[in-house]
């Protein structure tokens, strides 16, 4: 019974990473998409060159696409740092785009912090054979993260 299980386990598992896959595929189309309308945006802008939202509508199809950018880079290899990486990003394009008031600005600059702060200063450690998006591994390597070079590396 228990191989049963460990084997219809492992199969939701797989068929969780084709799903991850896939929807990684569909949002690198839409990037794509994005990218290609991006010009006309940048046109608009260039035409109205003295408006304050031609310049704010170009930024904000720029930062949704670096978005989609990091989001991606989420789906395909899951980290605390690519987690953060899309925490930071929605924070910097709310702060930028959004009329918001002094207080609100605060908090957003705070929490900007917050996030550099958690990159910096926590580093979760990775429990072996974890895949998650905590766990710092990418399912490439066992740690998630590149081998330090050896001594014998640096010599040649």
């Amino acid at each position: 019974m228990k191989h049963i299980l460990r084997k219809t386990r492992n199969a939701l598992y797989e068929s969780c990473n084709f799903l991850e896959l896939m929807m990684a595929l569909v949002v690198l189309a839409a990037i794509l998409i994005a990218c290609s309308s991006l010009g006309s945006s940048f046109l608009d802008y260039w035409n109205d060159r003295s408006s304050n939202a031609a310049f704010l509508t170009f930024v904000g199809h720029v930062f949704n696409i670096l978005i989609g950018i990091e989001f991606l880079k989420m789906l395909c290899q899951p980290s605390e740092d690519t987690v953060l990486e899309v925490l930071i990003f929605l924070v910097a394009r709310h702060m930028i785009l959004d009329h918001t008031t002094v207080v609100e600005n605060l908090i957003t600059i705070l929490s900007i912090g917050i996030l550099f702060a958690i990159k910096k200063y926590i580093n979760l450690p990775a429990r072996k054979g974890s895949y998650g998006i905590f766990s710092g591994n990418s399912g490439s390597e066992p740690s998630g993260r590149e081998p330090a070079p050896s001594s014998e590396d640096i010599q040649n």
